[in-house]
């Protein structure tokens, strides 16, 4: 663990303050949520995604997709991809391009081919944001290398909704 340098008190409520530069250096956004750990020798915070309690369920939905329907999936948190049927983009950092779709929760279809995922991966790509309780906690990413089919866009729209579904029960 690295030791920061910085002391904070803690007020009648029981709160402190993160300082700007460690919230920014690992990401934090205002009004994310932070789990916490107790042991005992300290208390630890850790960004929290509601997807990695999915995790399971996502690498399996992944290989259900490739075998079945033969479609690269990519489904990535706020921060980082967490499952794909592409063995080489787990635990990439997900890009400004896609931050942006999740905070303004857009749907994106590429009309051409282009390059994704720090330029190894050239294609077409539907990308729709997870929205559970007014929170996007992720983004489901179909990728293929030749253009994609309506009934495709179903598809990813299919795999949305399931999260949506499966984290609200």
């Amino acid at each position: 663990m690295k030791q920061t340098g910085v002391v904070r008190k803690i007020d009648e409520l029981g709160r402190i303050v993160l300082p700007k530069e460690i919230r920014r250096t690992l990401g934090i956004r205002d009004g994310e949520n932070l789990e916490i750990f107790v042991d005992e020798k300290g208390v630890y915070l850790q960004k929290f995604s509601k997807l990695w309690d999915l995790k399971d369920m996502c690498d399996k939905l992944c290989q259900i997709v490739k075998n079945n329907l033969n479609l690269n999936i990519i489904i990535a948190n706020r921060e980082k991809i967490i499952s794909s049927s592409i063995t080489d983009a787990l635990n990439i950092k997900i890009d400004n391009f896609i931050c942006e779709l999740m905070e303004n929760r857009e749907e994106y279809k590429s009309t051409e081919s282009e390059n994704f995922l720090l330029n190894s991966l050239k294609g077409y790509f539907i990308m729709k944001p997870i929205i559970v309780n007014a929170d996007c906690l992720g983004m489901i990413i179909l990728f293929k290398e030749n253009t994609f089919l309506n009934w495709e866009e179903m598809v990813a729209g299919f795999l949305k909704d399931l999260f949506i579904h499966k984290i609200e029960i």
